[in-house]
């Protein structure tokens, strides 16, 4: 070969490297590392094709891949621990069930079914290979599940630590089932009649029965608490009482009299979680009634504001009776319950005009009524 040949050769084998060394630049830059350059004219013209959201899409694809089951259920409780902030604090004090677990499972969809603390049911629908999840509320009244607002990637919660250990659910049946609506009933645990000055007044303590539910604990209590009023003699006193119950929610008020004209009769409160079949405090009582510490406060305090201290107090009395009980605003001081009506309501200790001038006095904290 003549030298001019064997130069035009090397030149032209320069170019075709020089061109190569190019086009890999080009994929480098997009994120295409693992196509093979056998020539110059295919890997251009795959430049000439390919997109940056192309190229994301081949990236994602090779390195996440479906999710496992295991992935899907440590995304999910990292998500809850998100949404609930005080969802650990829930799960160690053990007083109200909250659990979730994988209720079924396919090539193409996870189920995460979710059981809230309020007993409210929940299905999370994760994409197996996206990871897009939309949830579904099952609704008493309707014997059914809709799909609420809530919708998420569970994705990006399978780096944000730390992962609890889930507590999780063995649905029965298959994941379609709709849980059976609880059978609520309340009786009587002890009718009697009791002699209070002279007159006859009913004596009846409540009992309550949940389908399911173990309540056990919560009719000990009323019993204990309840019996402890003398049928005769000095300390007699006549029980009745009336109850509302919701999905929810079961509230009780009981009314303790004592026959006499000159005073205000007491109360006692009892409110029953439907899910556990056992008794609340307070502030949990009212979420379960569809309200909130602040709100109900709200209201206790505009109810408080319209009483004053009652009917014909004078105004410079009312004044100061409503000064005391605007500081009585707490926990302390208040139990709510809901009534027959399905107002949110409460038993209030307050300072009034006339008879003992401070007791227990009942209010509607919807309408911003006194009851009794």
């Amino acid at each position: 070969m003549k030298r001019s040949e064997i130069a035009l050769v090397v030149v032209l084998s320069a170019s075709i490297v020089c061109a190569c060394s190019m086009v890999w630049i080009k994929l480098k830059n997009l994120g295409i590392t693992n196509i093979a350059t056998t020539t110059t004219e295919s890997t251009t013209e795959i430049v000439q094709t390919s997109s940056v959201t192309e190229t994301t899409a081949i990236e994602t694809d090779l390195i996440q891949g479906p999710l496992t089951d295991e992935e899907a259920l440590e995304g999910f409780t990292n998500y809850l621990h998100f949404k609930i902030k005080d969802l650990q604090e829930i799960i160690d004090e053990g007083k109200y069930p909250c659990t979730w677990g994988i209720a079924s499972s396919d090539e193409q969809k996870i189920m995460i079914m979710f059981k809230s603390y309020t007993g409210a049911l929940f299905r999370y629908h994760i994409d197996r290979q996206t990871g897009k999840t939309y949830v579904t509320n099952y609704v008493v009244e309707t014997n059914s599940y809709i799909r609420t607002k809530e919708n998420f990637n569970v994705r990006n919660y399978l780096d944000k630590k730390p992962t609890p250990t889930p507590y999780a659910i063995k649905p029965s049946g298959q994941p379609t089932d709709a849980p059976a609506k609880p059978k609520i009933s309340i009786s009587n645990a002890v009718s009697k009649t009791a002699v209070v000055g002279g007159a006859k007044l009913p004596y009846k303590i409540p009992k309550v029965t949940i389908s399911g539910k173990n309540t056990d604990a919560a009719n000990k209590k009323m019993k204990s608490d309840l019996s402890k009023y003398a049928l005769k003699g000095d300390n007699a006193r006549g029980i009745t009482y009336s109850y509302h119950t919701s999905s929810k929610l079961i509230s009780i008020l009981v009314h303790i009299s004592d026959n006499d004209n000159e005073t205000y009769d007491t109360y006692k409160v009892y409110n029953i979680a439907v899910s556990s079949g056992k008794i609340v405090k307070d502030s949990t009582a009212v979420k379960l009634a569809g309200s909130s510490t602040k709100k109900f406060f709200a209201r206790v305090k505009a109810t408080y504001k319209k009483f004053g201290a009652g009917d014909g107090a004078p105004a410079s009395y009312a004044k100061k009776a409503q000064k005391k009980n605007l500081k009585r605003v707490s926990y302390k001081y208040l139990a709510p319950y809901v009534a027959k009506n399905g107002h949110l309501c409460f038993v209030g200790y307050v300072n009034y005009y006339g008879g003992a001038e401070k007791g227990y006095r009942v209010f509607d904290a919807t309408s911003k009524k006194i009851i009794a």
